[in-house]
């Protein structure tokens, strides 16, 4: 008995995880297939076309070395000499700039860490734009460009606030409170968070390119 009804439970099991799965018509079905017949197809394209790149590129590179072996074969000692000479200067400039390029980016990496550094104790959060306004090739130049633009925002916002207090009474508490601070200090309070491209929109009227 116990058997029976062990085996009946597992029938009605096997019933319900039927019951449960994903069905198709059979319209739906051809479509489904369709869908990833036509994507199956379009990924061979264009491993197709990749492999013929492949394939021509590496015929070009086969017949211009071998062209270049047949002249080398028809020039003379001095003449092969020569081109052995320009072949070896080329690939040295190639290595060259390659470790120029890759200087430059490290020198640029580098520069971009400083300057958000230095906008950070300023009180400042650098994001990409402003990034971009003040790093320069070289460590000193970079600094000049970061407290040249800094003090630019801090001369225009304090003009800015100076033309509101003339425009308030000397009982106006928060007038009293805005004289007794510095630039630095009301920034950190207002706008902690802002970056310093937000801030020279407000008192440029532009973006910083």
């Amino acid at each position: 008995m116990a058997e029976e009804n062990t085996s009946a439970q597992g029938q009605q099991q096997g019933s319900d995880a039927d019951n449960n799965g994903v069905t198709f018509t059979d319209e739906q079905q051809a479509h489904v297939d369709s869908l990833i017949a036509d994507r199956l197809s379009r990924a061979d394209k264009a491993n197709e076309s990749k492999l013929q790149k492949a394939l021509d590129d590496a015929r070009a590179k086969w017949d211009e070395e071998q062209k270049e072996a047949a002249d080398i074969a028809n020039m003379s000692d001095k003449q092969r000499q020569k081109h052995e000479q320009e072949k070896s200067n080329e690939a040295l400039n190639k290595a060259q700039a390659e470790a120029d390029k890759l200087r430059a980016e490290l020198n640029h990496t580098n520069m971009v860490n400083e300057a958000s550094k230095m906008l950070a104790d300023k009180g400042f959060t650098a994001d990409e734009e402003t990034l971009n306004f003040v790093v320069r090739d070289t460590a000193e130049d970079t600094t000049q460009a970061v407290t040249a633009f800094a003090k630019l925002v801090d001369d225009k916002v304090e003009a800015k606030r100076q033309e509101a207090l003339h425009g308030q009474t000397p009982n106006n508490a928060s007038a009293s409170q805005g004289q007794g601070k510095s630039f630095g200090a009301q920034m950190a309070e207002k706008s902690n968070s802002r970056s310093l491209s937000g801030v020279a929109d407000d008192f440029f009227g532009t973006k910083a390119k």
